[in-house]
């Protein structure tokens, strides 16, 4: 569980101020980010351990320390996608009737599609997660947009 999820509840945010020595709004700035603050390591273990004597979860503390990891996003989608969405909801998300509906915009084998159990996890494909609107990890030279007036900008000298 992330600090920002665990601090949502007032009562948990205020507990938690109180057994790490600190206030319940700088916990908040530390959670958001806010102007950048992060925790000192004696501060992000200090939260660990309360928050795994306190309950419900642990609250990790290396995110806190160096911040999301990139992975971590696209790895609890594929979670997300395997543990929760079977393939009868995700027919029904969408309105397909058959398998093969669902294989065609997939544009995968519909034997393939028919295989999958109807009531477990569908595969985390990169169609899938596609169709879900997850967009794949671009790379940085791909990401960097570009100049449109690059072919018009003109050396200027100064007399």
């Amino acid at each position: 569980m992330d600090l920002l999820t665990y601090i949502a509840d007032m009562s948990r945010r205020v507990a938690l101020a109180e057994a790490c020595g600190t206030s319940p709004e700088y916990l908040w700035q530390i959670a958001r980010r806010w102007r950048g603050k992060r925790p000192s390591p004696e501060l992000a273990a200090t939260i660990e351990r309360e928050t795994d004597r306190l309950g419900p979860e642990r609250v990790p503390k290396e995110p806190l320390i160096f911040g999301p990891c990139v992975k971590t996003d696209h790895q609890a989608m594929r979670a997300l996608i395997d543990s929760r969405l079977s393939k009868r909801a995700l027919r029904a998300k969408f309105g397909f009737k058959t398998d093969a509906h669902l294989a065609k915009v997939l544009q995968l084998p519909a034997a393939d599609v028919e295989a999958w159990p109807e009531e477990q996890g569908v595969p985390a494909l990169p169609q899938v997660l596609q169709l879900l609107g997850h967009q794949p990890d671009q790379p940085a030279a791909a990401a960097t947009p570009d100049d449109p007036d690059a072919e018009r900008v003109i050396q200027v000298q100064v007399a």
